[in-house]
């Protein structure tokens, strides 16, 4: 998308749980979103508006404002902001301050790219046997991505990998005049 041009982008609620990505083609929610008309923005293609309904992420999104968010998870996020879907509970929008979930492009949750794997050492169970050089702990186990709120910035929010919707980046911010 061109600068200057007006885009128009669907607006998602993030107040229920969501089951799936709710804004994929043949969706027969897809006409349902309110659209909302960015004027002057270099936009990639693939983004989506969520209304900041909380304060969770002040002073750098209140309420009011709208967040863009980018589908395409190989985009840079301002502030390392993120919007994250998760199995069974509400989307967040939150700040990304660890993620140990390796990047697989078929998947693409992860976005950091070529980390070295966590090396799992031995730890002695039942299942211990002496000769193998493989631990029991499974490795999705230590896969997990660490979530600040802003607000309160010593309350971290772990999410495993496995329960992992999206992870989309935060590509601009809108101001309450602006929307």
């Amino acid at each position: 998308m061109t600068e200057g041009r007006i885009v128009s982008i669907p607006l998602i609620k993030f107040s229920a749980t969501l089951p799936r990505w709710p804004l994929e083609k043949n969706s027969p929610d897809w006409d349902s979103f309110p659209t909302l008309r960015v004027n002057g923005h270099e936009l990639p293609e693939g983004c989506y508006g969520v209304r900041i309904e909380d304060d969770s992420m002040i002073p750098v999104l209140k309420s009011g404002m709208v967040a863009v968010f980018s589908q395409k998870e190989s985009t840079s996020a301002l502030m390392n902001i993120y919007s994250i879907g998760r199995k069974g509970d509400v989307p967040l929008v939150r700040k990304v301050v660890k993620n140990e979930i390796p990047t697989n492009e078929k998947e693409g949750v992860s976005p950091a790219g070529g980390r070295p794997r966590r090396k799992s050492f031995m730890t002695p169970t039942p299942l211990h046997i002496p000769d193998s050089k493989i631990s029991p702990i499974a490795e999705s186990t230590h896969q997990t991505i660490f979530l600040q709120s802003l607000a309160n910035p010593d309350k971290l929010t772990l999410v495993r990998g496995g329960n992992l919707l999206w992870l989309h980046p935060l590509v601009l911010i809108l101001e309450q005049g602006e929307v």
